[in-house]
């Protein structure tokens, strides 16, 4: 009999986690974080790549030279949060920051450095479609439009590499003539579009997780154009203009938790 009671007791104190989620659903608020990695891409990102090819570095430590190749990655966190005001439909706001890096391709052999290319700070609004109503599982696609503000750091692994293999004198006279340390780093305030694609799954507690695939377009605005040169191969830098767009596709993954209003 004591057995007995003491399971009844444990089953009422329990009896509210035994519960099915409820999915999405009007009145439903979603809170969470996410966290994204992905690859960029666009004429900015071809302008890097460019400005370094052909250029060599070398390892004094066993007096190997090799040619310079990058790669690029971005990286990005955030907040966000969703009302819905009806079935099937919500408003969504992300807040991000977003870091974009530049990383050498010398091989696991040699050392390699990232750098800092281009990092934000940018807000985010669009509505949220979703696919299902109160179920566990539920798919949402998400266009999104905001604002970002940021700074570009133009061509950081020639800044460190391509520079130091040159004679100092080199260097005094691109600095005085190019403005290379003063003018690689721009201002970027940009208006940015994308759109978000995600599966979620609701648990027990009102719990959720989602992972899914974002694809974003930040319109680059320079405050002035880039006045650098590559001083092994004399190649300018991005000469074209003082706009540019940058592209990225990332994996996205978010988790946080779900109530109704």
């Amino acid at each position: 009999m004591m057995l007995l009671a003491a399971a009844s007791a444990f089953a009422t104190q329990f009896e509210e986690l035994d519960k099915p989620p409820e999915g999405a659903h009007k009145g439903q608020i979603l809170l969470g974080a996410f966290a994204n990695i992905g690859i960029p891409y666009g004429r900015i990102i071809d302008a890097e790549n460019d400005y370094v090819r052909n250029s060599w570095y070398t390892f004094w430590s066993n007096l190997t030279t090799k040619k310079i190749m990058v790669q690029h990655l971005t990286f990005s966190y955030g907040i966000l949060f969703e009302y819905m005001p009806v079935d099937y439909l919500g408003i969504k706001v992300k807040v991000k920051r977003l870091t974009v890096v530049q990383r050498t391709m010398f091989g696991q052999q040699y050392q390699n450095w990232t750098k800092m290319l281009y990092n934000d700070f940018s807000f985010f609004i669009g509505p949220s479609v979703h696919f299902t109503t109160r179920k566990q599982w539920d798919f949402s696609l998400t266009p999104v439009a905001g604002y970002a503000l940021g700074e570009y750091n133009a061509a950081p692994i020639a800044k460190l590499l391509v520079y130091k293999t040159e004679q100092n004198v080199n260097l005094q006279i691109l600095d005085i003539v190019w403005g290379y340390g003063r003018k690689s780093k721009k201002q970027v305030y940009n208006v940015v579009v994308g759109a978000e694609l995600s599966f979620f799954v609701y648990f027990t507690g009102g719990f959720f997780i989602s992972f899914g695939c974002d694809w974003t377009m930040n319109m680059l605005k320079f405050d002035g154009k880039f006045y650098q040169m590559n001083p092994q191969t004399y190649r300018l830098f991005f000469p074209q203009s003082d706009f540019s767009y940058l592209h990225s596709v990332s994996f996205i993954l978010s988790a946080g938790y779900a109530f109704s209003n």
